[in-house]
C-alpha cells in the first residue's frame, strides 16, 4: 500500500493533473465572486431607489395590505423565550398575528409563556391540517388585550418543519413569515419585507428573505435590540463578516439574476397558498429553509408562471451565533448535511433544461461550488502534504499562490465590510470598523478550517448513513437590560 500511495503521489501526470484542477476550480470561483460583487452593488443601488418610492409610511397607512402570520417554533428555548416573543409581540404591522409552537419542549418554555401573558388554554381539535404534522394538543390565546394577536400551539415534538407546518395550518393570512422563536426581528421589518409583494405586479414573489445579523452580546430592553455590539469572542466576530458577505454579495448577487435558491429559514416570507401547495416544508430533511425554496421555484417552473425570490439587504432579524468552536461545527455538521440532503431529493434539476436557469445553473453552481467547495479544500490539503512528503512542492511558488488567494479573500471580505457600512447604520463607529476587518484577516486561519471540518463532518455522516437531527445549541442568551 506503500508504495503505491508513493507511486501515486510521486507520479508528475498526477501531480499536473491536481494543480490544473485546483487551479481552474479556483479561477472560476473567483470569477463567481467578482461577478457578484459586480451584481450586488447594482443590487443594493436599485434597492434604494426603489425604498424612495414606497416607503414605510405609506404602507402602514394602506389599507390593503396583505395579512401576515409570523410563525415561530420554540423547543427548549426558556432562557430567551420571554424576552424573544415580546420582540415578536412588538413589531409594527396593521395586520399580523404571531404564532408561537411549542414543540414538545422540555423544560418550563411553556410554563414561563403562560404566566407572562395570562395565557387560557383552548381546545385545538377545530385545527383543520392541509399539510400532516404532529398532533397539535392544545393552543393558547392570552386575556390581556394588548396580546390579542399572540397564539401559542402546544403540540408533541417533530422537529423544527413540522413546528413550522402547524403553524402556517393554524394561520388564516395570506402571507406566512417563518422565523425562530430565539430571533430578535425589527420592529418594521414586516413592513420592509412586504414591499416587494406591493410592488410587483408581473411576477409573483414566492418567496423574499431579509438579512440576519449576529446580535451575540448586544443589549436588549423589551424584546428591541436597544445597542448592538460586536461580539466579544473571535468566533461570533467572525461570523458578523462571514454573515455580511454571504448575504449582502452572496445573496443579494444571486437575487438580482433571480437564482436565489435560498431563503434563509431564520427569516423568510411566503405566500401561504403556495407553501400549502407544496405540502409545506420538508421534517425528513435537516435543510428544510432551502429544500422549500427550490421545491417552490420548481412548481412555478413545472407552471410555466413568471416569479421572483427576492433578498432585501438590511439586516432585519438578529440571533445569536454560535459561541464558540464546539457549537459552530454542530451547526455547519447539520447545515452540510441539508445541503446533501436537499441536492440529492432534487438531483433531477442537474443540467434539465426544463427547469431553464435553475436546472442550466443555478443548481450546478450549488453542487460545485456550496457542495463542492469544502471537498475540495479537504482534499487540497492532503495533495499539499502528500506532496509534499514526497518533495514534488516548489516551495516559493506555493507560498505566492497562497499569499495570493488570502489577499484576493480578504479583498471580498473588506468590499462586503465597506459596502455594509456605507449602506447600513449599523456599525459606523471607527472601532469596530477595524475590529471587523481584523476578525475578516483572521479568518482563513482561526475560523475557515472549523468550518470545513464541521462540513467534512456532516458529509462523512451522510456517507456512512450515521443517524443524526438537528443537535442542541447552548445559548449563552442576550443581554437583557431593565434601564
Amino acid at each position: 500500500m506503500w508504495s503505491s500511495l508513493k507511486e501515486f503521489f510521486s507520479s508528475e501526470a498526477v501531480f499536473l493533473a491536481a494543480n490544473y484542477i485546483f487551479f481552474i476550480y479556483g479561477i472560476i470561483l473567483m470569477s463567481f465572486y467578482f461577478t457578484g460583487v459586480i451584481l450586488a452593488s447594482r443590487a443594493i443601488k436599485r434597492n434604494k431607489r426603489k425604498s424612495l418610492f414606497l416607503q414605510v409610511n405609506d404602507i402602514v397607512s394602506a389599507t390593503d395590505i396583505p395579512s401576515i402570520s409570523v410563525i415561530a417554533p420554540a423547543y427548549n428555548e426558556g432562557l430567551t423565550i420571554i424576552e424573544n416573543v415580546k420582540s415578536l409581540l412588538s413589531i409594527q404591522y396593521p395586520y399580523y398575528e404571531l404564532i408561537l409552537v411549542n414543540d414538545g419542549s422540555k423544560d418550563d418554555s411553556l410554563e414561563q409563556l403562560i404566566e407572562e401573558f395570562q395565557l387560557e388554554r383552548r381546545d385545538a381539535t377545530f385545527i383543520t391540517q392541509p399539510i400532516p404534522t404532529a398532533s397539535v394538543k392544545h393552543f393558547y390565546r392570552s386575556k390581556l388585550s394588548k396580546y390579542t394577536h399572540l397564539t401559542v400551539l402546544d403540540k408533541n415534538n417533530g422537529g423544527r418543519a413540522d413546528a413550522l407546518n402547524a403553524g402556517i395550518n393554524f394561520a388564516s393570512s395570506e402571507l406566512v413569515v417563518c422565523t425562530d422563536a430565539d430571533c430578535i426581528i425589527e420592529q418594521d421589518a414586516l413592513i420592509k419585507m412586504v414591499r416587494p409583494y406591493l410592488e410587483e405586479n408581473e411576477k409573483e414573489i414566492i418567496a423574499c428573505g431579509g438579512g440576519i445579523g449576529i446580535a451575540n452580546d448586544s443589549v436588549i430592553k423589551n424584546g428591541v435590540l436597544k445597542e448592538l455590539r460586536l461580539p466579544e469572542n473571535l468566533v461570533p466576530m467572525v461570523q458578523v463578516v462571514e454573515y455580511i458577505r454571504a448575504f449582502l454579495l452572496g445573496r443579494m448577487a444571486w437575487s438580482e439574476i433571480n437564482g436565489l435558491m435560498l431563503v434563509s429559514g431564520a427569516f423568510g416570507m411566503y405566500p401561504r397558498k403556495r407553501v400549502i401547495e407544496v405540502n409545506g416544508f420538508d421534517a425528513k430533511t435537516v435543510g428544510e429553509d432551502l429544500e422549500l425554496c427550490i421545491r417552490l421555484r420548481m412548481l412555478m417552473e413545472e407552471k410555466k408562471l413568471p416569479y421572483k425570490v427576492v433578498y432585501l439587504p438590511e439586516t432585519l432579524c438578529w440571533t445569536e451565533g454560535p459561541p464558540d468552536h464546539s457549537i459552530l461545527i454542530k451547526q455547519r455538521d447539520r447545515w452540510a448535511r441539508g445541503l446533501w440532503e436537499t441536492l440529492k431529493i432534487h438531483r433531477k434539476l442537474f443540467l434539465n433544461p426544463k427547469y431553464r436557469y435553475m436546472g442550466i445553473l443555478f443548481y450546478p453552481y450549488w453542487l460545485f461550488f456550496e457542495f463542492g467547495a469544502p471537498i475540495i479544500e479537504f482534499l487540497g490539503v492532503i495533495c499539499i502534504i502528500a506532496f509534499a512528503f514526497f518533495g514534488m512542492i516548489n516551495w516559493p511558488m506555493a507560498i505566492l499562490l497562497f499569499t495570493a488567494a488570502y489577499l484576493i479573500g480578504c479583498v471580498f471580505s473588506t468590499a462586503a465590510i465597506f459596502m455594509y457600512v456605507k449602506n447600513f447604520d449599523h456599525y459606523h463607529k471607527p472601532k469596530q470598523i477595524i475590529e471587523l476587518l481584523l476578525a475578516a484577516y483572521l479568518e482563513p486561519f482561526l475560523y475557515h478550517p472549523i468550518l470545513v471540518y464541521g462540513q467534512m463532518k456532516g458529509y462523512y455522516k451522510k456517507i456512512f448513513g450515521i443517524k443524526s437531527g438537528w443537535g442542541t445549541m447552548t445559548r449563552k442568551g442576550f443581554k437583557v437590560s431593565d434601564t
